[in-house]
């Protein structure tokens, strides 16, 4: 099953009026579309926070596939 690294972003300013974008949530979900990781991923951010809408929290959801890592090459 493929896993997905997921991100809960906000949008804040800082005292300057220049926008900064903050993580409020980082982890890895396995699931077997972008779809599914992403409904899991809205599931277990509401449970860390104890609420029923995400965007509370956040605006805006990042999905990644994790890069695969090179082969190691044994000599």
């Amino acid at each position: 099953m493929p896993s997905f690294n997921v991100r809960f972003i906000k949008t804040v300013c800082d005292d300057t009026g220049h926008e900064h974008r903050a993580c409020q949530a980082a982890f890895r979900v396995d699931a077997p579309s972008l779809s599914a990781a992403a409904q899991q991923a809205e599931t277990d951010f509401c449970k860390q926070k104890g609420v029923r809408d995400w965007t509370i929290f956040a605006d805006a959801m990042e999905l990644r596939t994790p890069l695969a890592l090179p082969p190691a090459w044994g000599g």
